[in-house]
């Protein structure tokens, strides 16, 4: 049974922040934005690239809004930890996300909700 004192807690440590994601042209984005969603902590993943982002031949640039928890309370300890649970390379230099070449979470834009 869920306590108030859960939900309570779980309201009052909502954040939200906008990042760029610069993936692989070849690598859906759609199963990439899929995974992160997957991530612990995080609880909602938008697609807000405007149609005019500039995008290279063999990078693809996409701005995403992301909401997620925070147990401690300091969302930059958080950010922190996703940043490694996306990027992290496993054997013979695996992506934990395929296709994730680089994050940067736009820190002017983080907020509690």
């Amino acid at each position: 049974m869920i306590k108030l004192k859960d939900i309570l807690s779980e309201i009052l440590n909502t954040y939200e922040i906008d990042l760029a994601i610069q993936s692989n042209v070849n690598e859906n984005i759609s199963d990439i934005l899929d995974q992160i969603r997957a991530l612990r902590k995080i609880t909602t993943v938008r697609n807000i690239t405007p149609p005019e982002y500039p995008q290279k031949q063999n990078i693809e640039y996409t701005k995403v809004n992301i909401k997620f928890l925070s147990r401690t309370g300091k969302p930059e300890e958080d950010l922190e930890e996703f940043r490694q649970e996306i990027l992290k390379s496993g054997e013979n230099d695996q992506r934990r996300i395929p296709g994730v070449i680089n994050i940067k979470f736009n820190t002017d834009t983080l907020r509690r909700i």
